[in-house]
């Protein structure tokens, strides 16, 4: 069994594109105080700007150990940096 992810060591984690680009990394986690599930992350991108998405805007890989955008996610930056 794989171990757990703590919580406070995805604080500043890469964020990557699904080709690989690099968008930012996370600066905070929100979570639903009432059920403790992660709700949404915000997204500091590499142009300095901060970026709230939904946590199903990000899938993590296991291998790499780090998060990449899901279609949702590549949307919400692409809107938002423009």
């Amino acid at each position: 069994m794989a171990p757990d992810i703590v919580l406070y060591n995805l604080a500043e984690t890469y964020v990557f594109t699904v080709s690989g680009e690099r968008v930012g990394s996370i600066n905070e986690m929100l979570l639903d105080p009432h059920t403790g599930i992660v709700r949404s992350i915000r997204l500091k991108t590499d142009a300095r700007e901060t970026i709230k998405l939904p946590w199903s805007a990000m899938r993590f890989d296991k291998s790499r150990q780090t998060f990449f955008l899901t279609s949702i996610g590549e949307v919400v930056v692409d809107r938002q940096s423009h």
